[in-house]
């Protein structure tokens, strides 16, 4: 089929995920967007209920380590709101400091909204 490792399919459909572009994603990893784009669709079959590829096992597979991936950071995603969150931790920081952390809390949560509820076949834009 590929010649590419389930830990690489992982980390692609993660970053996909996150709103990146089908074309950013393939040119980060050096992987064809063909390929890139195919590996979303067999993602969104097998969310949606279909088979991901001719090899099932593969599909789960790449499927349980990308709810792994998403599982883990979440959590720390978690954590660092809680610390974020943290007063005395906070009036530590500058202005500039906190608005682009506020900035970037916020773009990755729309980012992950927008990713699962996104069922087109288009490239998003970054």
């Amino acid at each position: 089929m590929s010649n590419y490792n389930e830990e690489t399919k992982g980390a692609v459909m993660a970053a996909l995920l996150a709103g990146q572009s089908v074309s950013s994603v393939a040119k980060e990893y050096n992987i064809p967007k063909g390929t890139v784009s195919g590996w979303r669709k067999q993602a969104r079959e097998f969310v949606a209920g279909g088979r991901a590829g001719s090899d099932p096992k593969k599909g789960e597979r790449v499927g349980d380590l990308l709810i792994e991936y998403l599982e883990a950071n979440l959590i720390t995603l978690k954590q660092q709101v809680e610390a974020f969150g943290d007063p005395v931790w906070l009036k530590k920081q500058t202005a500039s400091d906190a608005a682009v952390l506020h900035g970037v809390m916020t773009d990755k949560a729309v980012r992950l909204l927008e990713a699962f509820g996104d069922n087109s076949d288009t490239d998003a834009t970054n």
